[in-house]
């Protein structure tokens, strides 16, 4: 069951980055969010059982159940503010209805915390990384957009107490930016920005438009995390070197210059 549950939710992350995945809704390709939360749905089955072991609890954290929990309050409060809509009390009635619309946004912020708590982590997540923005298709417009999204990230970064350095930056003539790069280290850096990989677009009136039409515009992000530095030791004794020389008539480095050097680390084959 796990194994299927957590490939269905990582599709579901996946499919964020092909375009805007800031602004993508999730969308679990066979299985849409609210049937994987129904009751009876995998995604509810695997939450209950997960809530009724405290053996589980110790394994997976407090946080999950804790998430599972509050869902589990929010759709309660829910369905107990439903009622209030048939209320004789129009005023009551209006409260209601806010009341629900605020429920009801929670409740989908929470069924996507759990979603994301259910990815497994990986070795990277707690690594630094270098963001690359590449402005695309759109001309100046692209370039625009392409410096705007990398301030953003700069924003976000301060926003969230991590280190920014800039280690490129080419802008365009108009103000924008054809490619910049950065190196972002802080706590969980790369795990929180590791599916904003891909490409962006908008579409809007662009400054350089005169007669007000829309353009589409798109710029590409990659996130790649940095390598932990390590230390390497290579036994002198492990490497065979082998050297060549140039053969045949003329030349005074022909046959007394090495002109070819292979070394191969004999435990790997390596060379």
């Amino acid at each position: 069951m796990r194994p299927l549950l957590l490939r269905g939710a990582a599709r579901c992350l996946w499919a964020r980055k092909i375009v805007s995945p800031a602004r993508r809704h999730l969308n679990c390709g066979s299985l849409p969010l609210e049937e994987l939360f129904a009751r009876g749905g995998p995604l509810r089955t695997f939450l209950e059982r997960q809530a009724g072991s405290e053996a589980q609890l110790q394994v997976r954290g407090s946080e999950l159940l804790a998430t599972a929990k509050l869902l589990s309050e929010k759709e309660r409060e829910l369905q107990e503010t439903e009622h209030l809509l048939h209320d004789e009390n129009e005023d009551l009635r209006k409260l209601a209805e806010n009341e629900i619309s605020s429920c009801q946004n929670e409740i989908t912020q929470l069924k996507h915390k759990i979603i994301l708590l259910l990815v497994p982590s990986e070795e990277t997540d707690e690594s630094d990384l270098i963001l690359e923005v590449t402005a695309g298709v759109g001309g100046q417009e692209a370039m625009l957009f392409t410096s705007e999204m990398f301030d953003m990230y700069q924003q976000y970064a301060a926003f969230k107490r991590w280190h920014f350095e800039t280690l490129e930056y080419f802008p365009s003539e108009i103000g924008g930016l054809r490619h910049a790069s950065a190196s972002i280290g802080g706590l969980e850096a790369y795990k929180h920005m590791k599916f904003e990989g891909g490409v962006h677009r908008v579409q809007r009136v662009p400054k350089t438009e005169k007669q007000g039409r829309i353009h589409t515009s798109t710029m590409t992000v990659a996130i790649l995390p940095q390598p932990t530095e390590i230390n390497l030791v290579i036994n002198p004794k492990d490497l065979r070197i082998d050297t060549k020389r140039a053969s045949g008539a003329g030349g005074q480095h022909v046959n007394t210059t090495d002109s070819a050097v292979r070394i191969v680390h004999l435990p790997t084959g390596w060379n």
